[in-house]
């Protein structure tokens, strides 16, 4: 909104997240999950627990649905369980080797 109350309008039209890139998100999500023996009822249990969300389950399952985690959930997340975003080239992971002060 302007300072008068009038709404500014939008330049540049809504972002929409590709199909391919929500489909890499479900299957990191989904991985993740199998990889520590966990539901996403289990999941959302945790996050409440924890982080103190409630009424997150459903929250939870429409964004596995839809793969429209946000970086800073996914952050939380892997918090929990004691894991470390890092980024690296897809170089490196595609000749198996590790990359050095990478990590967020």
């Amino acid at each position: 909104m302007g300072l008068g109350g009038d709404t500014v309008p939008n330049k540049y039209p809504k972002y929409i997240v590709p199909d391919e890139v929500k489909n890499r998100v479900k299957q990191f999500m989904e991985k993740f999950l199998k990889d520590n023996n966990l539901t996403k009822k289990g999941l959302a249990q945790l996050m409440q627990e924890k982080l103190g969300r409630s009424g997150c389950r459903e929250s939870l399952v429409k964004k596995f649905t839809k793969g429209t985690f946000q970086l800073s959930e996914v952050m939380e997340i892997l918090d929990m369980f004691d894991y470390e975003l890092q980024i690296v080239p897809k170089t490196l992971i595609e000749r198996g080797e590790s990359a050095e002060n990478t990590s967020i």
